[in-house]
């Protein structure tokens, strides 16, 4: 999928989704050597730290109430697929990319200095991907931003894609900034 820019009209309230990338289209550091595994055990990532803030808490459990019923995704039919489960790695990429689009002034899925989500996650820790995708959004109460990205064909096919096993969120509401919100879905699979 390739990333187009909103028309104009969408101000204030934006959206932006980027779809999935597939490891190896972004230059990535060797993956650290995995402890042993005991045998006849399959080891699992680290998930990171679970903690959330209460906003990211309710866009968890929107988010995952929305991927259990199937729907359609502008003209294409998205059926129910299952939970993500919470990634720290991811999130503390989510939130550092909030934090920088209000303070920079920018709204993109790539940032100023050409930084793209792969990288943004693997600079986070989130390593041995083998999807990456995001949803932006901006100008939208906590409340309101899931049933926004289900409204946008391209943030609803990113949302119920189920090439994406865990997650990452973000919520930012502080005034003073271009959006007084900002919210950010940082999805992966590894």
């Amino acid at each position: 999928m390739t990333c187009r820019p909103l028309p104009l009209l969408l101000l204030p309230l934006l959206l932006a989704a980027c779809g999935s990338a597939v490891k190896g289209s972004v230059g990535t550091a060797p993956d650290p050597v995995p402890a042993p595994t005991p045998i006849g055990s399959v080891a699992k990532p680290d998930p990171g730290d679970q903690t959330q803030s209460a906003e990211e808490a309710q866009l968890l459990r929107e988010l995952n109430a929305a991927r259990a019923v199937g729907r359609t995704c502008g003209g294409q039919f998205m059926p129910a697929v299952p939970a993500v489960t919470w990634n720290g790695y991811l999130a503390k990429s989510a939130r550092a990319y909030v934090q920088d689009m209000a303070t920079r002034g920018f709204f993109a899925h790539v940032d100023p200095d050409g930084r793209w989500p792969q990288q943004r996650a693997e600079a986070a820790g989130y390593t041995g991907w083998t999807n990456i995708g995001e949803n932006i959004v901006g100008g939208y109460a906590v409340g309101e931003m899931t049933a926004a990205w289900l409204a946008s064909p391209d943030h609803c096919a990113a949302l119920m894609s189920p090439e994406y096993k865990e997650v990452g969120l973000a919520f930012m509401q502080e005034a003073g900034h271009a959006f007084s919100t900002y919210g950010v879905q940082e999805f992966g699979s590894r």
